[in-house]
């Protein structure tokens, strides 16, 4: 038996490593590259609302979890005519953005006539005549991803308020009537395939919400864009097929908002009909957000001419990953406004998700307010989290042209992409599929180059090496700082300490790649505090500069051809 099992395996690497042959082979030559009108078409997604004079602020404290749900139905609806409604979650990012909105002349409304703070009951009166024919759909519960999807969809599809029946004796006595019930409805997969074959022609099919029941963002937009909403268990064979067939019918490039339960499989079978995913379960408010245009300005993030460097030094460019995760930018970004708040002399590059630039303005806004001269790329994989490698020609010019169009619209030049090299794949044939997808990327003059996080290794798999496309760098990430238990409570000072200490072991060679090391660092395992401890254990023949001065650097000063450091 184990002698079967080792000639099946070794039958599948020699399929995989024919196929990845083949692959590189067919994949056609990147197309001319579209005009800077074309672009700003392509980047200009979702529908743009006129904000209400006064926007009507209800705090999350106000409301248990069925009223929340409820309330974010109703900021959906209403948002569909004139966005009106923010729920204040106390974070640091909401009270900036309702500053900014107060300053921009809107009228920020926290209570009722009577000067009480909003609540379910008054917000509900307040906003009942956009709710069509003060009808409301009951369904079982907010614990069940079918029922609470569904329900969402329906709101979308009747403009009926979706309850629970916690609240079901509450809004008969505001005045609504039930126009539909799901409640005793058994949702399962065959339901769920009957649902979305009698109602897909009523939701846009240039996007897709995939949301767990038990977050609580996202839905607002669903509703006021039209977005139909779902969620498979990345372990439920049967279901991803499903959720598959949904994909095949969206157009190539589409956004995958929401998060999933396995992130490789689900993100590759997003690329595989070459659509991208944004982290953003819990992005709050982007039914009005997205509508509010807070910033005059956009992210400059050329690469620089003419770097000055020491050819006894080695040098260094520090990025922090995550930035395709809108979520982690909206919910505070607290990594980088602790970072910035230290004044530290050695600049730190951050990921930044530019599908934000039609969002959430205003979390650019926040972020600009203290960047200085802050480096900032995209997040994987430029336009939002894909694997290219799993993309057609046609599907890869769609997504390199979105690409394209969001980086000119937020500024940002220099993109990250992100991959994984299988442990059957011949690497310099991994490398040369590579190199023949960055080309659709490199075609578009305001992308410049970037960085490569390969897996496996948590992004450290291409060891550094630099692929040259159109004579525009791609480093690929040479240095992990990831703790390996996945805790951030397990990393010690002697283990960042033991970290700097392989980065003081590099060389000095500024006319080849040896002189140059992407780091990554993993928010998740790596704080501020930490990164502070690592930075400063580095020893003088280490010079931490900025990514777009460290790609500006490669570009200039070592061969443009593919190498790897020695």
């Amino acid at each position: 038996m184990k002698e079967i099992l080792k000639w099946m395996s070794f039958l599948v690497m020699m399929v995989s490593i024919l196929f990845n042959t083949f692959d590189a082979t067919i994949i056609k030559s990147a197309p001319e590259a579209k005009s800077a009108e074309e672009l700003a078409e392509i980047q200009d997604i979702f529908d743009n609302y006129e904000i209400a004079d006064e926007i009507t602020v209800i705090s999350l404290g106000a409301l248990s979890h069925e009223q929340r749900h409820t309330v974010i139905f109703l900021q959906g609806l209403v948002a569909r005519e004139k966005p009106s409604i923010f729920i204040d979650y106390g974070s640091a990012s909401h009270k900036y953005a309702l500053a900014e909105m107060e300053k921009s002349g809107y009228t920020i409304s926290r209570t009722d006539e009577q000067g009480n703070p909003w609540k379910f009951e008054s917000i509900i009166k307040k906003f009942s005549s956009y709710i069509k024919d003060s009808g409301y759909i009951l369904y079982k519960t907010t614990e069940d991803h079918g029922q609470i999807n569904t329900a969402t969809n329906l709101a979308t599809i009747n403009g009926y308020l979706p309850v629970t029946p916690e609240l079901e004796e509450t809004v008969i006595s505001l005045g609504l009537t039930k126009k539909l019930d799901i409640s005793g409805d058994e949702i399962d997969l065959n339901y769920l395939k009957d649902f979305y074959k009698k109602h897909k022609d009523s939701f846009r099919n240039d996007s897709l919400v995939h949301l767990y029941y038990y977050v609580t963002g996202m839905r607002d937009f669903a509703i006021q864009q039209n977005i139909f909403v779902i969620y498979i268990e990345d372990s439920d064979y049967r279901g991803r097929l499903f959720r598959d067939e949904i994909m095949r019918e969206l157009t190539p490039s589409s956004i995958i908002f929401g998060w999933c339960q396995y992130e490789k499989k689900f993100t590759q079978s997003a690329s595989r009909y070459g659509h991208t995913v944004i982290p953003s379960d819990h992005s709050y408010n982007l039914s009005i957000l997205s509508c509010y245009d807070a910033i005059d300005e956009e992210f400059s993030s050329a690469l620089p001419e003419n770097v000055q460097l020491d050819p006894t030094k080695h040098y260094v460019a520090i990025v922090y990953s995550d930035g395709d995760n809108a979520q982690w930018i909206q919910n505070g970004f607290s990594e980088y406004h602790t970072w910035q708040s230290y004044n530290e002399e050695k600049p730190v590059s951050w990921t930044f998700c530019p599908i934000l630039t039609e969002l959430s303005e205003v979390d650019i806004k926040r972020t600009l307010d203290i960047a200085g001269d802050t480096a900032f790329i995209t997040g994987p994989s430029g336009g939002g989290y894909s694997r290219i490698m799993h993309m057609s020609s046609e599907e890869l010019s769609a997504f390199s042209d979105y690409t394209a169009a969001v980086m000119k619209e937020s500024g940002l030049s220099t993109m990250t992409l992100l991959d994984t090299i299988e442990e059957y794949e011949i690497e310099n044939v991994f490398f040369s599929r590579m190199e023949k997808r960055l080309s659709y990327f490199s075609r578009y003059d305001n992308i410049e180059g970037g960085i490569l996080q390969l897996d496996p290794d948590n992004y450290s798999g291409g060891k550094g090496r630099v692929i040259f496309s159109d004579d525009k760098p791609f480093v690929c990430v040479g240095f992990s700082l990831w703790y390996p238990s996945g805790n951030a409570e397990d990393v010690t000072e002697d283990w960042l300490k033991e970290q700097a200490e392989i980065i003081n072991s590099k060389s000095a060679d500024i006319n080849s790649i040896n002189g140059y090391t992407v780091i990554n660092v993993h928010p998740w395992t790596v704080g501020p505090d930490d990164l502070r401890i690592f930075i400063n254990n580095l020893d003088e023949n280490i010079e931490v500069i900025g990514v777009n001065e460290l790609l500006a650097a490669v570009k200039e000063n070592i061969p443009h051809k593919t190498a790897v450091p020695g």
